[in-house]
């Protein structure tokens, strides 16, 4: 049997007990249905924090028929490979068996642990966190090295400088896989690569961060 077209897995949403059944707010996120068709991506169920910035999609994409969730903290989207599922009704049970966990990893009020791995590099206990800026030029420091997000492919992001108004960004990872630290931005909201901030320890990322941090930023502010 083939797949259902993406129009017809959207028309029969309203049918689907799964989503009469989603309660309107979990946890200060509100509950937003039915997007609508993006290309390849069809747009189920959202619950968003504004404030925040975070925001979890419940989505369904013709790319791989499949349904998964894409979580979104500040500007960083991406989709948790835990939960993809091309049978409806497993991901219906999937979600709600999870959310309130799914909802917990983009909650910036709540503290997220760091896999042990992460906290061998020192991150943990890491001094210098105290010292970062809250605020250079229109970047707020969004998410600072207490807090970090689990992301993807082995990389941990530690400290994210974000201007939200203007979609400009630097943001420090980890990556366990290859036991290096390393920055990216982005600049009106277009990903972009830097290799100033490259290092294998947190001793050489202060002395980087010394010298560079606000001069990338600045330069980053730059029109």
């Amino acid at each position: 049997m083939g797949q259902l077209k993406i129009t017809e897995i959207e028309a029969q949403l309203n049918e689907w007990e799964f989503l009469k059944e989603l309660p309107p707010e979990i946890d200060g996120f509100k509950l937003t249905m039915g997007q609508g068709i993006d290309g390849q991506i069809l747009t189920i169920a959202s619950y968003g924090n504004e404030a925040m910035h975070s925001k979890l999609d419940l989505v369904y994409t013709s790319e791989t028929f499949d349904y998964v969730p894409v979580k979104t903290i500040g500007m960083h989207t991406f989709r948790d490979i835990r939960y993809f599922c091309r049978d409806r009704d497993k991901f219906a049970k999937l979600m709600q068996e999870n959310l309130p966990e799914l909802l917990a990893d983009i909650d910036r009020e709540k503290k997220h642990r760091m896999g042990t791995l992460v906290e061998g590099t020192g991150l943990a206990s890491w001094e210098y966190a105290a010292r970062l800026p809250q605020k250079v030029g229109g970047f707020e420091l969004f998410i600072a090295p207490d807090n970090p997000i689990d992301y993807i492919n082995g990389s941990t992001l530690f400290i994210d400088y974000s201007d939200f108004e203007h979609g400009n960004q630097l943001v420090f990872f980890y990556n366990t896989f290859r036991d290096e630290f390393f920055a990216e931005t982005k600049k009106g909201f277009m990903t972009g690569i830097t290799h100033e901030f490259d290092c294998r320890n947190l001793e050489a990322l202060e002395k980087l961060l010394d010298e560079n941090l606000e001069a990338a930023l600045q330069k980053l502010g730059k029109a």
